[in-house]
């Protein structure tokens, strides 16, 4: 790894605390609105801006100009989540859209190659991240609906940074290769399927919108037919990494989440199944995407870092697979159980995050828990 950021874990702690509020917000059955703004502008953004910082320049082998801005936009999205959390919406806004402009021209600003597929697909995800932060206080005020700037959020953001690397990471840990035909042909179909999705949520008509939806999955399934195709096209027997099979997990959450999308669009059930919506795809698919690329890339990063400080340690001591391998399961079965409860709502929706969160503290112990016993020891040693 060539460059390593210096303000991506802070960025990293900031997501998890998004995460962790937001999981406080919807056990008390808050307004959705608190949730969602939260998890998806709160967590996912800000869990993406951290590897954004880390794979952009690595992607150019240059180092990120001009690092100071990096630390002024994490503050001001500090600020922005401390907003989110007093409901603070409309304020908030505009502090937002400020800073994922400046977070915008700041990482383009080291682009110089765009000729490889994940370059291509991390831009565009850029480009949807900034209009999504303009869409964000114009629905405080009232000209476009909140869903719009969620959507282009979740779908424009963080889709196409989610298709782009791993694109790039499942061949490359899974030692098979990628026609790269396919991954040109995905970006293009990004590029002509999401506009018209979106353009019918700032209608807010849910019969457009979910005739519209048509779009996007078509552009998920042709996705999930890619990394199917790596998979299927194996040379000999393979045993699949441990980071590939928390994204394999979370692919499997995606076309449901879709098409629970597409039923309480086209049958008027926004109401009742909004919240399985968000537990699908937010929750389910994008979180543990999350857990996926944290396990990753979180070691590495640690590993350059202790060996610029003296201290010789190997990858594989900065991870505890072990349990993240047993976690795996419950994973699974906590989002099913947030499913459920969210499902049958009354009470059970004030239990339904619990396991969920549990897992969650025990995943960041099999990622975190080492560097500390490492420091340790080495520190009794010298």
């Amino acid at each position: 790894m060539f460059y390593i950021s210096k303000v991506s874990p802070f960025f990293f702690l900031l997501a998890i605390t998004d995460l962790f509020v937001s999981l406080v917000y919807k056990s008390l059955n808050a307004n959705t609105q608190f949730v969602w703004i939260i998890a998806v502008f709160g967590f996912i953004a800000h869990t993406i801006m951290s590897a954004m910082y880390q794979l952009i320049p690595n992607s150019q082998n240059m180092s990120l100009k001009f690092p100071f801005i990096s630390y002024f936009v994490f503050l001001l999205s500090l600020l922005t989540s401390l907003l989110f959390y007093a409901g603070w919406f409309y304020y908030a806004s505009y502090i937002y859209a400020f800073t994922s402009t400046l977070f915008f021209f700041h990482v383009l600003s080291s682009v110089r190659n765009w000729q490889p597929i994940t370059v291509k697909f991390l831009g565009l995800s850029n480009l949807y991240f900034l209009l999504s932060s303009i869409f964000l206080p114009l629905s405080q005020m009232g000209y476009v609906p909140l869903q719009l700037a969620i959507h282009t959020l979740t779908l424009g953001f963080m889709l196409n940074a989610v298709m782009g690397t791993q694109l790039a990471w499942i061949p490359m840990l899974y030692m098979e290769p990628l026609n790269i035909k396919y991954g040109k042909y995905l970006f293009y179909t990004s590029l002509i399927s999401l506009p018209p999705f979106l353009l019918a949520f700032y209608t807010l008509n849910y019969r457009l919108i979910a005739l519209a939806s048509f779009l996007p999955a078509v552009l998920i399934a042709y996705f999930l037919w890619i990394i199917y195709s790596v998979f299927s096209n194996r040379r000999m027997p393979k045993e699949i990494p441990l980071v590939v099979r928390y994204f394999i997990l979370g692919m499997f959450f995606l076309p449901f989440g879709v098409l629970v999308g597409v039923l309480m669009a086209g049958e008027n059930l926004v109401s009742f199944l909004i919240k399985v919506h968000m537990d699908l795809l937010v929750y389910g698919f994008t979180a543990t995407t999350i857990m996926g690329g944290i396990s990753h890339l979180n070691p590495r990063m640690l590993y350059n870092w202790l060996q610029s400080r003296g201290i010789n340690v190997s990858i594989q001591e900065l991870v505890d697979e072990s349990l993240l391998r047993k976690l795996l399961p419950y994973v699974a079965i906590s989002i099913a159980w947030m499913v459920f409860c969210d499902a049958l709502g009354s009470y059970f929706t004030y239990f339904s995050a619990i396991p969920y969160a549990i897992v969650w503290l025990l995943f960041l112990k099999g990622v975190f828990g080492q560097i500390s016993k490492l420091t340790r020891s080495n520190g009794q040693h010298e």
